[in-house]
């Protein structure tokens, strides 16, 4: 079998403070929250909770109380399902390994599957549920890592990237400038573009979780179908009230195709939309109203 994409680690600009002093305390809350996450639930690591529990899953149905963390991992991906209506579904591990092994697509079994107490932090999971949380993992780490921050040095800015999500804290004014600000950064594909008065018009929407989602081939599935998700879409950038909110709906917007930038302004989001026209080379790049800069047409 394939292994999921595992939730990525800090690259060495994957945060940004207004001085020396607090860049230092944000690097290593950065490296704390990374650390937290790939103990829960790193696929690539075989003594990550997740990965255990996938293994237990394979022979019999799991009851058992779970980490503090990977019960925050577990809630997030429960919320993605239920604000996307089940285009972001984390049951949909096994699908994903049979789209990237070239086998027979099988439908994910679901969120039926699975039953969290969070409180009690136990989870119930059926036989042959295999979960993939990398996306949510990203998302949820770029959130707790801002709202740490935040936390521990109120008024001050941040901004916490991890791969392409991207989650902010702090004086708008303030983090406004650092997340425009030039540096060595993501690939130009992972780059969302914005200058400061663009992330000015985002943070005023409320919105200070941002995800940048390339065509993410056989590593997306659809759940209904489990084959990979055939997205018309090169790239997808979102912006909505928290990253695991934004890479939600990024994710979403692959797998729904044509409607998705419709579908997203609805959920009180916004979004940019780039990818060549049906039967055509050309490429079209569609934006919800309430993006930055020239709005366009909120559907094709």
């Amino acid at each position: 079998m394939s292994t999921p994409t595992p939730p990525g680690a800090p690259s060495p600009d994957a945060v940004r403070a207004p001085a020396p002093d607090l860049q230092e305390e944000a690097r290593r809350l950065a490296e704390r929250v990374h650390r937290e996450v790939s103990a829960a639930a790193a696929p690539e690591r075989i003594d990550s909770e997740l990965s255990l529990l996938n293994r237990f899953a394979e022979h019999e149905d799991v009851d058992v109380v779970v980490g503090p963390v990977l019960a925050q991992l577990l809630a997030a991906a429960l919320q993605t399902t239920r604000l996307t209506s089940g285009l972001v579904d984390p049951t949909t591990g096994d699908a994903a390994w049979r789209a990237q092994d070239g086998l027979p697509a099988r439908p994910a079994p679901g969120i039926a599957h699975l039953d969290l107490d969070l409180p009690a932090r136990r989870l119930r999971m059926r036989r042959g549920t295999v979960l993939d949380l990398a996306g949510v993992a990203d998302a949820w780490a770029a959130d707790r890592t801002a709202r740490l921050f935040a936390e521990g040095f109120p008024g001050h800015g941040l901004v916490a990237r991890i791969g392409g999500v991207l989650a902010v804290a702090g004086p708008p004014a303030q983090v406004a400038a650092l997340a425009a600000a030039p540096g060595p950064g993501p690939s130009p594909a992972l780059d969302p573009g914005l200058d400061a008065a663009a992330w000015t018009v985002l943070l005023a929407a409320g919105h200070r979780g941002l995800a940048v989602l390339p065509r993410p081939g056989s590593a997306l599935v659809n759940p209904v179908t489990g084959a990979a998700a055939e997205s018309p879409w090169d790239r997808v950038v979102v912006a909505a009230r928290n990253a695991v909110e934004a890479q939600a709906y990024a994710r979403a917007a692959h797998v729904l195709g044509g409607d998705a930038p419709g579908w997203i302004a609805a959920c009180g989001a916004e979004g940019e939309f780039t990818g060549a026209r049906p039967g055509s080379t050309l490429r079209r790049r569609l934006r919800t109203p309430g993006w930055p800069g020239r709005p366009g047409r909120a559907a094709a």
